[in-house]
């Protein structure tokens, strides 16, 4: 057997396992070993699948950034099934993207419309304007993200669609980012009785949590309920969903701590989007322990909020971000008091 024949045996065995680093590792090793341009594609497809689902959502986008070159050639042999599943990860693609301040527009939206072609051909019309809501949400253009949002809210699911209850969470978290707080706090009620994937509720506790913290004296009060269903949740390191709960946690535990080398796990795998959430939740934790005095390390984090919002709304010259942090940190300062 030829060291070729090898590599597309190691691969298919690969492919079958659970998504694992050692697993991704190996894959990397195929796309870089091999000649066979056919077997790098899939190679590196199925890399990123295996990023996507450990929660490496910057391996994920660096590799599927390579997979571009690709596509964008038109160079691969798909059957409808894998072309499918491509487009499938495509669309997170496109999400995290938009999660990064280094991404120029221009090809965002280039690659934006690729996809949006392909989704003309095959007649997936909400997934379409969802994926575009999703885009133009992420770069806080406000009036494409509405214009998104009103057409794709009551478009017929197809084969592409997000599930409900995911649907509702970026519903929900684009409530919030706007300002929009009673919305909000419908769609996170409306997201509990939806049906979907096993993220929901979890994925959302961080982002609701404080609302109703910052609100607990003015209506009822969920925010126990809320700590509750936090606490049953596991926290692990390694991606994926699990920084949800880690979030969560550091809005409501006095005694929470958060270490260095959980930070070193942590961080390289967030989007600069990503890297905001986790610093205003740790924002809340550091501004609680300081019992309310002007620490300069809360200085500090201000100054670095900031400056990750502003280099996000520099993107099309917004403030859209630097609105979102202004809003939270008014927030934890109400609920942390």
């Amino acid at each position: 057997m030829n060291p070729q024949e090898e590599l597309h045996l190691l691969y298919l065995r690969l492919k079958e396992e659970e998504p694992s680093v050692a697993r991704g590792e190996a894959l990397w090793a195929i796309f870089e070993e091999t000649a066979d341009d056919s077997l790098r594609f899939l190679s590196l497809w199925t890399f990123s699948q295996n990023q996507f689902d450990l929660g490496h959502f910057r391996s994920f986008l660096v590799s599927f950034t390579l997979l571009m070159e690709w596509i964008r050639k038109d160079e691969m042999t798909l059957t409808p099934k894998q072309e499918l599943d491509l487009y499938w990860n495509y669309k997170s693609y496109l999400i995290y993207m938009a999660e990064q301040e280094d991404v120029t527009v221009s090809l965002l939206e280039e690659d934006l419309d690729r996809f949006i072609d392909f989704c003309d051909a095959h007649g997936f019309i909400r997934t379409r304007d969802y994926i575009s809501f999703m885009v133009y949400s992420k770069l806080g253009d406000e009036e494409q993200a509405d214009h998104y949002l009103s057409e794709w809210v009551d478009a017929p699911s197809d084969e592409l669609s997000d599930c409900p209850s995911c649907e509702a969470f970026s519903r929900m978290t684009y409530a919030i980012e706007r300002g929009f707080e009673d919305r909000a706090l419908l769609l996170y009620a409306a997201l509990r009785h939806e049906r979907g994937c096993s993220r929901m509720p979890d994925q959302a506790h961080p982002y609701i949590l404080p609302l109703f913290l910052s609100r607990k004296k003015e209506r009822f009060d969920w925010s126990e309920r809320l700590i509750e269903e936090v606490k049953r949740g596991e926290t692990l390191f390694t991606g994926g969903d699990e920084p949800y709960h880690l979030y969560a946690k550091m809005y409501y535990d006095t005694n929470y701590t958060w270490s260095m080398e959980e930070k070193k796990q942590l961080i390289p795998f967030l989007t600069d989007r990503g890297y905001l959430q986790f610093l205003l939740a740790h924002y809340a934790f550091a501004h609680r322990q300081s019992l309310g005095e002007e620490a300069s390390y809360l200085a500090a984090l201000r100054t670095n909020l900031y400056e990750i919002a502003q280099s996000l709304d520099r993107r099309i010259e917004g403030v859209f971000y630097l609105n979102l942090v202004e809003r939270e940190l008014k927030r934890i300062t109400q609920f942390v008091a």
